[in-house]
């Protein structure tokens, strides 16, 4: 059965007594109509229906009645002692225990399953309520207390039974409403705070405090940045203002940093202080401590929560010394359960609601992210259709002339009258230009498109910063003279530094695009100056113009792709919006910087910073032929690889660890071109068409038996394959997605190990 704590009486009552509770019982079920009254051999309802069932022996001995009532059930079970002229009664409010027994019942009964199923649902539909059981406790005092007035009472000697039953009464009305708050979900503050006000008032304490362990404290924000834990007292109720508060109080633990009294305590002990003058033994911090606060008798109950001590729940005498009862002790400490119930509740329900903050956050940033990335996507769509007419405008100009003038051509070699030699010259020059147009416009599409695909390398070399500027120049003198502008070269390298290291072709294109910029915008008779100096290990180029100028609003849009800063209906400039954009990735290629400042009507200042000194060595590609390169000191690596993506990442993580690698994209034709090289290793894609007999082939020519082959392979390789593979002439295999760690590990074990002397 159910814990004796539950139950609030326990004695041997003579027959006649026992037989007046079975009657109020019986009095309170039909006083109540929506009551339910279970007896030992009958259930009662509200309908007045009655079921029979058989009893076992140990229950047909056994008298019980079961009240179940929307405000309140109750217990009263009795077994006859030898002589039947008495019971050893027990009365018990607590609706678990009340459950407990039916269920216990239920497997007791020998009946249909009607029987069971209707305790089962009673069992279930219990009130936890106590709003009616004052009425009811009054009728059973008046049974109860002539009798024990003068018998032995199973009440403690310290008071009447009278009182006692109606304290136990009091408790379990405390501890009710603590289940129905941490039910509601109610404030935990609000929860302590009510069950410390009304125990301290039944229990007739001087003080209740709860102590709490780790409380941030940080009063003051200015001098303490962080918030430090303190262990404080955090709620109080006292019997009157002559009490002196001990609220905040910070030292009522004294002895708590001794990790065994911690444990002591998480074990479910109690320290209990009748009185302070008569212990002996008490610890002399705990003693000075509790003369400190005036306290002669002290009763500590801890609070714990998910197994950690949260605190205490302490009883406080101060007027007088307090033997403290068992029923005291037995009673705080489910206060202290209760209130760590309603602490774990709410700690959970803070968790929730920081979880559901962070995902409400998480929710909005990612709307955010959504919302920005539709806008980009919107306006992407704008660049593409104002790109495709901008396009389309400067893919017909040349066109058109070169149809038209061509066949123009065409008519005039059939007639018998020829056109005029200068006249067929100049329309020769015409369609020539025209193409030349077009072969441009497609060349910056091509390399713009190259370079954000990752594909463009550098092709690193020394020139003459001299002969370069001129030749850009020189490029653009007829289109500048074309429209009347001062095109000017002002050059600040001193001869003895005119030599840099960078890719050529790409300073040119650079430079190129910055300066037919500025002569497209510039008006007439204005002046377009190219500056070029040396800083330390940066070149500096600088374009000035007396042009248009650029709106300050405008600027962030000067080098997206595709962006013209004029409406397409009433763009007065050609071009596709690729100039710009194609010399910014440019100078990024080459680790620089570029740098724009206009003001609007009075013109604008292009500078470009390009370092001269690059960190890393070019990398080849070969496709169908092989050139002559000079071989690094840790070795030459073969690449046969068709995705253009993995192949630049790989080549990029094993040039930088200075590997020269050379790119191949024919498996075909990936033996022959091995066998010129001669590198240390070689790595191969599993699923490149005849991988295996490439890596056969290898192993089996005499100039290449001593080459290394790595495998790549996207799917995980099982004990049968690498057995077959190894028997091929594979060396090591690496699973995809490369990882750059393992990759370099391989290579170098595989190089350190290879025989080839590259001779």
């Amino acid at each position: 059965m159910f814990s004796s704590q539950a139950y609030i009486f326990r004695r041997t009552l003579p027959s006649g007594k026992f037989e007046q509770l079975c009657s109020l019982w019986q009095q309170m079920a039909e006083f109540s109509g929506d009551a339910v009254l279970i007896g030992e051999n009958t259930i009662f309802t509200k309908e007045k229906t009655t079921v029979s069932g058989n009893l076992p022996g140990d229950l047909e001995k056994q008298r019980f009645r079961i009240l179940i009532s929307p405000d309140f059930s109750a217990l009263l079970s009795g077994k006859p002692t030898p002589s039947d002229s008495s019971y050893q009664a027990s009365i018990t409010f607590s609706s678990t225990a009340i459950a407990e027994f039916l269920s216990e019942l239920c497997q007791q009964l020998q009946d249909p399953a009607n029987l069971k199923d209707s305790l089962q649902e009673l069992s279930t539909q219990i009130s936890k309520n106590v709003n009616g059981l004052s009425e009811f406790s009054t009728e059973l005092l008046k049974i109860l207390v002539p009798q024990d007035l003068n018998s032995s009472s199973s009440f403690s000697s310290d008071g009447s039974p009278k009182t006692m039953l109606t304290h136990q009464l009091e408790q379990k009305r405390i501890l009710d409403r603590v289940t129905v708050e941490i039910n509601q979900n109610k404030d935990w503050f609000a929860i302590v705070k009510m069950t410390v006000e009304q125990v301290q008032r039944l229990l007739e304490v001087d003080r209740l405090v709860v102590y709490q362990l780790g409380v941030k404290t940080g009063e003051n924000p200015t001098a303490i940045k962080q918030k430090k834990l303190a262990d404080v007292v955090t709620y109080e109720a006292r019997a009157s203002e002559t009490i002196p508060s001990i609220l905040n109080f910070r030292e009522e633990i004294c002895f708590l940093d001794n990790p065994q009294c911690q444990k002591k305590y998480l074990g479910g002990f109690n320290l209990v202080i009748d009185d302070v003058n008569k212990e002996a033994d008490l610890a002399l911090c705990l003693r000075s401590l509790m003369e400190k606060l005036q306290v002669r008798s002290k009763l500590v109950t801890p609070i714990i929560v998910e197994e950690k001590l949260w605190g205490f729940l302490i009883a406080h005498q101060c007027s007088a010394a307090r033997k403290w009862r068992k029923s005291d002790i037995q009673f705080l400490q489910q206060v202290s359960e209760y209130l760590a119930i309603a602490i774990y509740q709410a700690s959970s329900y803070q968790q929730l609601q920081k979880q559901k903050n962070v995902l409400q956050q998480q929710v909005n940033k990612r709307a955010k992210e959504l919302q920005g990335a539709l806008l980009a996507a919107q306006a992407a769509h704008r660049s593409k259709s104002q790109f495709i007419g901008n396009m389309s405008h400067e893919l017909r100009t040349p066109l058109t002339r070169v149809i038209g003038l061509a066949g123009t051509l065409l008519h005039w070699s059939e007639d018998s009258y020829s056109l005029p030699q200068d006249k067929q010259r100049q329309f020769l020059q015409t369609i020539h230009d025209s193409g030349k147009q077009l072969l441009d416009l497609v060349n910056d599409l091509l390399e713009f498109s190259e370079i954000e695909a990752g594909k463009s390398l550098l092709n690193i070399k020394e020139f003459s910063l001299r002969y370069l500027s001129g030749s850009v120049l020189q490029s653009l003198q007829e289109k500048a003279e074309s429209k009347q502008i001062n095109l000017q070269l002002d050059l600040q390298v001193d001869r003895r530094i005119d030599i840099i290291s960078a890719d050529r072709e790409r300073v040119e294109q650079i430079l190129f695009h910055l300066l037919d910029n500025a002569i497209k915008f510039t008006p007439k008779e204005g002046t377009v100056i190219l500056r070029v100096w040396r800083e330390s290990n940066e070149v500096v180029f600088q374009v000035e113009d007396t042009g248009i100028g650029i709106s300050e609003h405008q600027l962030p849009l000067l080098f997206e792709k595709f962006q013209q800063l004029e409406e397409s209906r009433q763009r007065t400039h050609g071009g596709t919006g690729l100039g710009l954009a194609l010399a910014k990735q440019l100078v990024e290629l080459h680790r620089g910087r570029i740098e724009v400042e206009s003001n609007l009507g009075k013109g604008s200042l292009f500078t470009v910073w390009l370092p001269t000194v690059q960190s890393r060595k070019p990398k080849v590609r070969l496709s169908s032929s092989v050139s002559n390169s000079s071989v690094s000191e840790k070795g030459t690596l073969v690449l046969v690889e068709q995705d253009d993506r993995e192949a630049t990442l790989i080549c990029e993580l094993l040039t930088a660890a200075d590997y020269q690698v050379i790119w191949l994209t024919d498996g075909a034709s990936a033996i022959k071109q091995i066998e010129l090289i001669q590198p240390t290793s070689v790595i191969l894609h599993r699923d490149l068409p005849g991988v295996y007999e490439i890596s056969q082939d290898l192993k089996e020519s005499l100039k290449t038996k001593n080459v290394k082959v790595l495998v790549l392979s996207s799917q995980m390789i099982s004990p049968d394959d690498w057995k077959y593979m190894s028997l091929r002439g594979v060396d090591d295999y690496l699973i995809k997605p490369v990882q750059p760690n393992l990759l370099l590990e391989k290579m170098n074990v595989l190089m350190s190990n290879s025989g080839n002397s590259n001779s």
